[in-house]
């Protein structure tokens, strides 16, 4: 087995040797691809704003146009109304300024219109035109009274029509055009800011995950470390990040922790023997100097004491042997490390028969009982006699709190469906100090008088109890009373 040691020292070297990737580091990147993404979206939105606009320029080449050849049959029409001369002339300034828009813009136009169609605007406007000239040439040449030529004047009424026709369709065809760019162009803009909130959310939740998760894993090894566990934090990413110098800061803190710990419970072992071994001293001490002392009185004055005073000289002596006997059962009660047997016992009926064996002491000591079990309170796994030594010590204990009376109060309750049954034991007594509860189970602790304690009762009762894998704890006010809670395993229900 590798020792703790080396291997917080090996999770340590895994955790600095990764290749280094910052929170900082993470944060700046995920903004640029922010940017960057951003900025696709900025060139998107310019590259349709510039060909709407473009599509804009167009369609107002497409009107002009339009307008044009709308004058210039204007024009064509007063003339053939009126016959004023100059009509033709306006006619033809117009039909040259939609030539040289067709001119200018002739690859737009035969864009949006086919090339059939193309092809016979501009021969239908080169047509219109000359018919115009010629008229023209003809007008100046021929008196006022001459007839007209109607034929031509057909032709270009035909030739006008046309290209009014191709020009209105030109322009209706931009038209649409330009909704459409627009249209599109919205639902580009929809989708890119839908897109980019999707990005957004899942830029931030991926940072939020990246340094959330570093953070619930430490509080995760902080409450391991309080409830005791040493083990070092070992690498769960391939690259290293603020986290990781925390996480190296607690691994060399749970060094120092485990350290610190071995040394308390080394110091707290010796204190222990230190206290048992004064303890054994001190309990066995005192009665082998009674018998000391009154086996030599009695050497000494063998022939000048009466027989009633030899026979309780004697009988001190007993005494004296007992209680020192007593304190070496304790001792051997304490130190027993063997697994009793095991039985499913009835709580109730096993508290009757140990309050049935301090029934004098009640009495005397005018202490009442008032014990209450549930019927459907499941039976616990436990050894009979052992317990009952428990429970012994406890109410002995409960009934010593109350030199001047009391109660004592003893209940039961299974908690749910869980492992343990609960049996409360409460007196009225005096109650124990706040700063003598965390004592109360160490070996020969007492607060009684010399003499009228051992301090191995809890300590015993204690051990049994964890034994049977149970625990006890403890509640005290002083001047209102204690209460010691028992858990004790629920016996398993066969079937």
């Amino acid at each position: 087995m590798v020792p703790p040691e080396e291997d917080d020292l090996s999770a340590e070297k895994r955790l600095a040797e990764r290749p280094r990737l910052s929170i900082r580091a993470r944060i700046i990147l995920a903004f640029v691809l922010a940017f960057l993404f951003s900025l696709g979206i900025a060139a998107t939105s310019m590259m349709f704003i510039l060909r709407l606009d473009k599509r804009q320029m167009f369609l107002g080449e497409a009107r002009n146009f339009t307008y044009e050849v709308q004058e210039a049959r204007r024009y064509e029409k007063n003339y053939f109304l009126y016959g004023a001369k100059g009509d033709l002339y306006e006619a033809l300034n117009n039909i040259d300024a939609a030539s040289n828009i067709l001119a200018g813009a002739s690859n737009e136009m035969g864009a949006v219109l086919k090339k059939r169609d193309f092809d016979a605007l501009t021969q239908n406007l080169k047509a219109y035109e000359g018919i115009l000239r010629d008229l023209a040439s003809r007008s100046r040449a021929q008196d006022a009274g001459a007839p007209r030529d109607l034929e031509l004047e057909d032709q270009l009424r035909l030739y006008g029509h046309q290209v009014l026709l191709l020009a209105s369709d030109l322009e209706g065809k931009e038209r649409e055009k330009v909704r459409t760019t627009a249209h599109t162009f919205t639902l580009v803009a929809i989708f890119s800011l839908a897109l980019d909130l999707l990005v957004m959310i899942w830029l931030a939740s991926e940072l939020t995950r990246q340094i959330l998760q570093p953070l619930s894993r430490a509080v995760e090894y902080t409450e391991r470390i309080a409830a005791g566990d040493f083990s070092p934090i070992t690498p769960k990413r391939p690259y290293r990040d603020e986290f990781s110098i925390l996480a190296i800061a607690i691994n060399r803190m749970t060094r120092e922790l485990r350290e610190k710990q071995d040394q308390l419970v080394q110091s707290r072992k010796m204190a222990a023997i230190g206290t048992l071994t004064s303890g054994i001293a001190h309990e066995l001490n005192n009665p082998l100097n009674n018998i000391g002392l009154t086996s030599e009185a009695l050497l000494h004055g063998l022939e000048d004491y009466t027989d009633d005073q030899k026979r309780k000289m004697l009988n001190d002596i007993f005494i004296e042997v007992e209680r020192a006997s007593g304190t070496v059962r304790n001792l051997l009660d304490f130190t027993r490390v063997e697994r009793p047997q095991m039985d499913a016992i009835d709580v109730g009926d096993l508290v009757r028969s140990s309050l049935h064996l301090v029934n004098n002491e009640l009495t005397l000591n005018e202490v009442a009982v008032e014990s209450a079990f549930p019927a459907d309170l499941p039976r616990i796994r436990a050894n009979l006699r052992n317990l009952q030594q428990v429970f012994l010590n406890l109410f002995l204990n409960s009934i010593h709190a109350m030199p001047g009376g009391g109660t004592l109060r003893i209940g039961a309750r299974a908690e749910g469906d869980g492992p343990w049954v609960v049996v409360d034991v409460a007196d009225t007594g005096c109650g124990i100090a706040p700063e003598n509860l965390s004592k109360i189970f160490d070996p020969f602790f007492t607060t009684k008088a010399e003499g009228k304690g051992t301090g191995l009762g809890l300590s015993v009762s204690y051990g049994i109890v964890q034994k049977m894998g149970g625990k006890i704890t403890v509640e005290s006010e002083v001047g209102k009373g204690t209460v010691f809670h028992l858990h004790l395993a629920r016996a398993v229900e066969n079937g």
